[in-house]
């Protein structure tokens, strides 16, 4: 079976499931488009409210620290550099595969995505319909759960809303701040998922409708973060 990767991250998953070595992959597309312009940004803003812009930047540091892979140059998989996983470019390395994985990417078009003969495959990381969206851990932390899910999907038109092929959960590994819980939770939860993964490369690809409903999950707001934060703090002082 002919595997192409698609992501945006050169130092995420993506490059940790290469290194694994276990599943045989042809190429990876690398999305080198530009950071979100200024307008969607506001867009943004006006939806979650001001008090999310520094809490999304501190949180896009914690996540980038605890998630980081080996660069993917020093992998020996090819890669196909495009301006963006939904252009010409990227539809025409597409040509002829039979599935993409896609690691650590923002939504992408129904153009790209059905270019495979058996279509896209997503890692999500959280349990679905409730963690569609994210950022995975803080979320769970703020509905005082103690553990985090991944899930494995098809991709469809939605965000995180594809039959799911694959789902699972580990312990949140609690520290006293958000940052160094995500240090110690954030690679058990991409090794968890990656096996996922590669069980269901060598297997059907069909999955199974999610249930209706759900909730989906964007940047938090600077009482969200502090919510979380009392639960770190409260959980560092336990008897």
């Amino acid at each position: 079976m002919r595997i192409v990767v698609l992501t945006r991250n050169p130092r995420g998953i993506a490059s940790r499931f290469l290194a694994r070595g276990t599943v045989e992959v042809e190429r990876v597309i690398l999305d080198e488009s530009r950071p979100v312009g200024l307008g969607r940004k506001l867009r943004k803003l006006r939806r979650v409210g001001l008090s999310a812009a520094p809490v999304g930047l501190a949180l896009r540091r914690a996540y980038a620290q605890a998630g980081t892979g080996p660069p993917l140059d020093e992998l020996r998989v090819p890669i196909t550099r495009v301006p963006t996983l939904d252009g010409e470019e990227a539809r025409a390395a597409l040509e002829g595969v039979d599935v993409a994985v896609s690691l650590d990417n923002t939504l992408i078009s129904e153009a790209t995505f059905t270019v495979p003969k058996q279509g896209a495959i997503n890692v999500h990381h959280g349990a679905v319909p409730d963690y569609r969206g994210g950022p995975p851990v803080f979320w769970e932390l703020a509905d005082r759960r103690d553990r985090v899910g991944f899930t494995v999907h098809r991709i469809d038109a939605g965000i995180d809303t594809g039959p799911v092929l694959a789902a699972g959960e580990i312990q949140i590994s609690f520290r006293p701040t958000l940052a160094a819980t995500l240090a110690a939770t954030i690679p058990a939860l991409h090794e968890a998922s990656l096996e996922a993964l590669e069980t269901v490369l060598t297997s059907d690809l069909e999955g199974r409708a999610q249930p209706t409903g759900g909730r989906h999950r964007t940047t938090p707001t600077l009482r969200d973060y502090l919510r979380v934060r009392r639960r770190l703090r409260d959980y560092d002082h336990a008897p």
